[in-house]
């Protein structure tokens, strides 16, 4: 495929995800930069540079990154890009379906891309149309939306291209970030309190879940129970002085044999933000983590909502993870 200027302008030139932090960019009238952060990777001439030829530099590059890697970087990213499979199965309620080069967990009772959800992708370009049709047609039987998590070492490269041509859409765009410094001074609002969740808490967690994430009810019931059976799997909820119910709702658990915790599942009531409950939330969370000897914490931001206000926080961002869903529902 040629490259033409205004395809690049447009976003039609290539897939939006090339690998973990590699960008293209227009230089002037006459060419294009592959880069990551300020590291030029290489340069092409705008008129006759092929996608292909890109595509391949890209992922050559990521590919060498992965090997000069420390052992902690790796971990890290692979708490970020495996955190969403590593729940437990609750037969009949959260199972753990199979597909060739893919991690993947189902919820039976429910229809929605959190519950539905596919990634971790080791496709290769000989098979991954066939298992995308797989994974259509598995969920397709049951009426179902799924969702597709594409993280950085996802393969095939143009992974995005066959999700689309497959009628996949990117509806959600994350980051995903990471802290080190867990000694860090966040300032709090001294109205706002926050603590961990216990079984009596459970309708409350519920409703949280269901109103201010939101997502339906019985997906936010089996939430609620499956992250109690993870290792030092928490939810947590937040009170904001003069309100007598929790306003907002969040969890955090830790990989097996892992320092690293995972943030997850922040949510504010609409009428309550803007209150600093998310910085509070963070704060003991990142307390409790701390506690347990986490020297690490990891979430995937929403690049419209939690991404910039974890990056005030000191987080910093170290890949891109995108949700894309398919639905038949």
């Amino acid at each position: 495929m040629d490259i033409s200027k205004q395809a690049i302008s447009n976003g039609a030139l290539l897939p939006n995800h090339l690998a973990a932090g590699v960008e293209l960019h227009i230089d002037g009238d006459h060419f294009l930069i592959l880069k990551c952060g300020d590291k030029v990777i290489a340069r092409y001439s705008l008129v006759g540079a092929f996608a292909s030829e890109i595509l391949k530099d890209a992922n050559e590059w990521y590919e060498k990154s992965q090997l000069n890697m420390t052992v902690s970087e790796k971990s890290i990213l692979h708490a970020l890009e495996n955190s969403m499979f590593m729940f437990p199965e609750m037969p009949g309620h959260w199972d753990l379906p199979t597909f060739p080069g893919l991690r993947a967990h189902a919820t039976p009772e429910v229809s929605h891309p959190f519950g539905n959800l596919v990634g971790v992708s080791t496709l290769t370009q000989e098979n991954a149309d066939s298992v995308i049709a797989q994974v259509k047609e598995f969920f397709a039987k049951r009426s179902h939306v799924v969702g597709w998590w594409l993280n950085p070492s996802s393969t095939p490269v143009d992974l995005v291209s066959k999700l689309e041509t497959a009628g996949f859409t990117r509806v959600i765009e994350q980051a995903g970030l990471v802290l080190t410094d867990m000694q860090r001074d966040m300032r709090c609002n001294p109205l706002v309190t926050v603590r961990k969740a216990t079984r009596a808490d459970r309708d409350s967690l519920i409703r949280l879940y269901t109103t201010a994430y939101p997502m339906p009810e019985k997906l936010s019931d089996i939430y609620c129970d499956l992250l109690w059976r993870i290792e030092s799997g928490n939810h947590y909820l937040a009170f904001l002085d003069g309100v007598k119910e929790p306003v907002a709702v969040s969890s955090m658990f830790a990989p097996p044999n892992s320092t690293i915790a995972v943030m997850q599942g922040a949510a504010t009531l609409n009428e309550y933000r803007g209150h600093g409950i998310y910085t509070a939330m963070m704060a003991k969370r990142l307390a409790d983590a701390r506690a347990m000897g986490k020297d690490t914490a990891v979430l995937q931001g929403d690049r419209k909502t939690s991404a910039p206000i974890c990056v005030k926080l000191g987080f910093k961002e170290v890949c891109s993870i995108d949700f894309y869903v398919w639905g038949n529902a």
